[in-house]
Parts: structure tokens; C-alpha cells; sequence
């Protein structure tokens, strides 16, 4: 993995939703269901956190689609803990143009365009790039869209669980986190 992370080609390979396995995500997609109200979306506030399985919170990302111009952008509104510290930064209120460049950056706004037109969950398998640019996370996601209205997809709620995180890691605290440790002082 030596060519520089944002010019790699990270393909998410779709993967029919009746083979998520995972207990977490059977859970999130039979919640997200039972909250649909008939053939609409479920909306964020239709959603309790107390609900969710405890083990899941560190997992799960919430999205924003936020109109610009004639055009949309994403912003992570919610990161779970698991998601920062693997990835080594906090996405919280930044827009995938602040975090993402080249390939990655077209790939990621691509699928999300995709899944707002669609209104329709996605799952897939994932390689994604961190730290130093040698270290990456394999993952399964699942995006489920949300809509305020029921109908307009203003929201992703995406889980994560990862497979394997490879490259150069080192240990902080209790955190396996990817890349060289930063300096001290």
C-alpha cells in the first residue's frame, strides 16, 4: 500500500442485505424496519439510542446530506468513539471535501448521491485508508438513509464493523491506533 491514500482505489463490493450476519447489524436493520412508517423512511427522532445495543454506540456514524448550491455535500454529525479512534481523527462536523481527496473523495460522494436518490439501504464491504497512508481498515458497513419528511433522505445512520486493520499500528492507552506515535512534547 505504498501509493498515496487518497489515489487508491478503495471498491466497496455491495453485498445483498439478506446476508448481513453480523448480530449488530441484523439488530440495526430490523429497528430501521420496524420504524418505517409503510413504505416511508424512518427520521432520526423516530430513533432511541437507549435502544441500541451498548456495544454498537462505538460503531455507529451519523450523516447529514446538506444541500450546496445546486449541488449536496455530507457531514458527519456523530462518530462513534471506535470510528475516531481507529481512523485517528474525529470527523464530527466535517464534510467529506474536509476529510476525503482524489478517488476516495469522487468514490465516497458517488455512493452517498446514489443511496440519497435512492432512498434504499446499502451494504458493503470496505477498505479504508488511515494514518500514515500504509495503514487501512477492512469493514462491513451498513447505511441506512432517514428522512425528517419520510420521503427526502436528509440523514445516514452507518454501522461499522471491522475485520481487520492492518499496517503500522501502535498502542495508546487501551487504543490500537494506525500510523507512527506523534511525538511527545
Amino acid at each position: 500500500m505504498s501509493e498515496k491514500a487518497e489515489n487508491r482505489n478503495y471498491v466497496a463490493e455491495v453485498v445483498p442485505l439478506s446476508e448481513l450476519s453480523h448480530p449488530d447489524h441484523v439488530w440495526l436493520y430490523d429497528y430501521w424496519l420496524a420504524h418505517r412508517p409503510g413504505d416511508g423512511l424512518p427520521a432520526r427522532r423516530d430513533f432511541d439510542p437507549a435502544d441500541f445495543p451498548r456495544k454498537a454506540l462505538p460503531r455507529l456514524a451519523v450523516i447529514a446530506v446538506e444541500a450546496a448550491g445546486d449541488d449536496f455535500t455530507y457531514r458527519y454529525r456523530l462518530a462513534g468513539t471506535e470510528i475516531v479512534s481507529r481512523a485517528g481523527r474525529d470527523p464530527t462536523g466535517k464534510t467529506f471535501e474536509d476529510l476525503y481527496q482524489g478517488e476516495y473523495l469522487s468514490t465516497a460522494r458517488a455512493l452517498y448521491d446514489e443511496l440519497r436518490l435512492s432512498a434504499k439501504p446499502h451494504f458493503s464491504q470496505r477498505v479504508y485508508p488511515i494514518g500514515d497512508g500504509e495503514s487501512f481498515l477492512r469493514y462491513d458497513r451498513l447505511i441506512l438513509p432517514l428522512a425528517a419528511d419520510h420521503r427526502t433522505v436528509d440523514q445516514f445512520l452507518l454501522l461499522i464493523v471491522v475485520v481487520e486493520q492492518g499496517g503500522v499500528l501502535h498502542r495508546e492507552g487501551s487504543f490500537e491506533r494506525a500510523g507512527k506515535p506523534k511525538p511527545k512534547g
